[in-house]
């Protein structure tokens, strides 16, 4: 059983992620909407597209650099998010993307690195940020359940300043 749910494991995650994509485009808020369309549009719909195309995976081949490339934008995505929704999840799946582009800085750096340890540290991330989003989404879905819809964004205080000094 466990060999079966390795060989389909990616395949199974890229469903949840889509499955989890249509609840949250139907129910979620603002911030959930973002973050499950930077996992999507960052990590699942270009492996397909380098599957299609022959292209390599994200650790090994000739275009291994565009991964570290999307990683990069994910993580960019994923800290504009944090930093302005009223979620404090958000944070911990930007904390993740950044062990993924750490790993990609590694396997640059240092040619001894075991590629298992490295496709563990590039992909293991992207399982628990899903399961953050997922558990973002019904932490938002029961907090609206039991007091109403309530701000999905944070707002500057009116008498705060553009620029500190």
């Amino acid at each position: 059983m466990l060999e079966l749910i390795n060989i389909y494991r990616a395949d199974l995650q890229h469903i949840a992620s889509v499955l989890l994509a249509l609840a949250i485009w139907r129910w979620g808020g603002g911030p959930e909407r973002w973050l499950i369309g930077i996992f999507i549009g960052t990590m699942v719909l270009p492996i397909y597209a380098s599957g299609l195309l022959g292209l390599g995976g994200p650790i090994e081949g000739a275009l291994a650099w565009l991964f570290l490339v999307l990683d990069l934008l994910a993580a960019a995505g994923f800290v504009i998010v944090a930093i302005n929704a009223n979620r404090i999840y958000p944070l911990w799946i930007a904390g993740f993307q950044l062990v993924a582009i750490c790993a990609h800085m590694i396997k640059g750096m240092v040619d001894g690195v075991s590629p298992l340890a490295i496709a563990i540290l590039v992909i293991g991330p992207s399982y628990f940020q899903l399961l953050l989003i997922f558990a973002g989404f019904l932490r938002h879905r029961r907090r609206e359940q039991r007091f109403g819809p309530y701000r999905d964004w944070r707002i500057a205080r009116p008498d705060a300043p553009a620029f500190p000094n």
